[in-house]
């Protein structure tokens, strides 16, 4: 029974357990106490007589065990899942805002023949449209939120 008993306290860190008579049968209660999510807490509650107990405890314990094992795997895959998809959206979230600021800069302003894709598209759509009669003095806003003037 102590063989059984052993592989609960070393997954839970601590157990209880508590025996109590009611009429020719004992209750008894194995509550594990050393976990931190509530499901891994819940208590294995056996009533029965003396004899019975003698024959199945160990066998109703080495089950439970196996289950609480089981419980915790997964809690603690469930935790490592949940951890990642918190450090990739924590890193798109950098990107976004790394990529937020560098938009926010204006672009210098070139006439040479080194211009990017961006500035070749918005020369083509501003070619097919008529000139403005007066250039503009001031560069236009970026439209939306600078997530990092938030921050600052």
């Amino acid at each position: 029974m102590f063989q059984q008993l052993e592989a609960l306290v070393r997954s839970a860190g601590k157990v209880v357990m508590t025996l109590q008579a009611a009429g020719d049968q004992l209750a008894v209660f194995v509550v594990p106490q050393g976990a931190s999510d509530p499901a891994l807490r819940q208590p294995l509650v056996l009533t029965a007589t003396p004899a019975e107990l003698d024959e199945g405890f160990a066998a109703a314990l080495l089950t439970y065990t196996g289950s609480h094992k089981s419980l915790e795997e997964q809690v603690a895959v469930t935790a490592a899942i949940l951890d990642e998809a918190k450090k990739s959206q924590v890193g798109k979230a950098q990107k976004a805002l790394q990529g937020n600021s560098k938009k926010a800069l204006p672009a210098p302003a070139s006439n040479g023949s080194a211009e990017s894709e961006d500035s070749d598209e918005h020369d083509d759509a501003q070619a097919s449209a008529p000139a403005p009669a007066v250039a503009p003095s001031a560069p236009a806003e970026p439209k939306g939120t600078d997530l990092l003037s938030l921050l600052g």
